[in-house]
């Protein structure tokens, strides 16, 4: 789940929430096949899913990707073109695994106007976000503040880590490796690695301990930040080189399992968590300061 960015990014430069100057995006395109909702080939849905389509019924539309149902309002197209071009990326980053969900597609809906979107928050019994993903859907407001279209995708960048990841493997991870790889990849498409340190660093520090054995995400804005902020430093300390981001994915698997961190962190060659921690801590006061 991502927070609304605005409330939980307050504070950070504003380069983190801008492109950086001069930053290229490379813009690919994939076919979004639009056919109504009756024809397309996957659709089982939620109850959160119905209750989305209940919504101003007679202006959404539908389509398909090669991985994605894709239901809108407006600018489909684009919406399939990022959710398949996070997909492709999100897949690189941990090392082209298999898709367990092969011949099943995920669901994206796509809400246009904030009146729609509030009153799904509502029925669902949201409050101060602007996406969700849940299980093999994925529900967000695809515009901006204007009313157009959210070409940069912060939002979107973040759960469509969580889409993919319940593709990629079976079961869930904890919850701080769960949050800390979706904010990582999502910072990383919308800022540079330099203004992604600099923005992480003035974050208020969270204990690892607590972030580790923590079962539900803290009730305070700036515990919240904080929480955040750490499980991102401490994936990007798990992957912050080659060499290790071919390890992140067995490591992601043995938490999955058991959730037992001394045993998974003996991937990256760490004897003990304090080992471990040392290590952390000397990269972090190098990387954040």
């Amino acid at each position: 789940m991502i927070r609304d960015l605005r409330r939980r990014l307050q504070g950070f430069p504003l380069t983190l929430i801008l492109l950086a100057a001069g930053q290229v995006w490379a813009v690919e395109y994939h076919d979004l096949v639009e056919k109504p909702f009756d024809k397309l080939s996957d659709r089982q849905l939620s109850d959160w899913g119905e209750r989305a389509l209940k919504i101003s019924p007679e202006k959404w539309k539908h389509g398909e990707t090669t991985h994605f149902v894709v239901h809108f309002f407006r600018r489909g197209p684009s919406v399939a073109n990022q959710s398949e071009t996070f997909y492709r990326k999100i897949r690189e980053f941990f090392g082209n695994p298999s898709d367990k969900r092969t011949g099943r597609k995920s669901h994206v809906f796509a809400f246009h106007k904030p009146e729609d979107w509030e009153q799904f928050a509502r029925l669902t019994g949201m409050g101060g976000i602007a996406g969700i993903t849940r299980e093999h859907e994925f529900f967000y407001i695809a515009s901006t503040e204007g009313g157009g279209f959210d070409s940069k995708g912060h939002v979107q960048a973040h759960e469509m880590t969580h889409l993919v990841f319940n593709r990629l493997f079976e079961g869930r991870p904890p919850l701080w490796l769960n949050e800390g790889i979706a904010e990582y990849f999502g910072l990383l498409e919308t800022a540079n690695l330099p203004d992604v340190h600099r923005a992480l660093a003035a974050v208020p520090r969270f204990p690892l301990e607590e972030l580790f054995a923590a079962g539900g995400y803290p009730e305070s804005e700036i515990e919240r930040r904080a929480f955040y902020g750490e499980a991102t430093v401490v994936v990007d300390f798990l992957s912050h080189s080659n060499e290790r981001k071919k390890l992140l994915p067995k490591f992601v698997e043995l938490m999955i399992a058991n959730e037992d961190l001394g045993s998974a962190l003996g991937v990256y060659g760490y004897q003990s968590q304090a080992q471990f921690q040392d290590a952390y801590e000397k990269y972090r006061r190098a990387r954040y300061r």
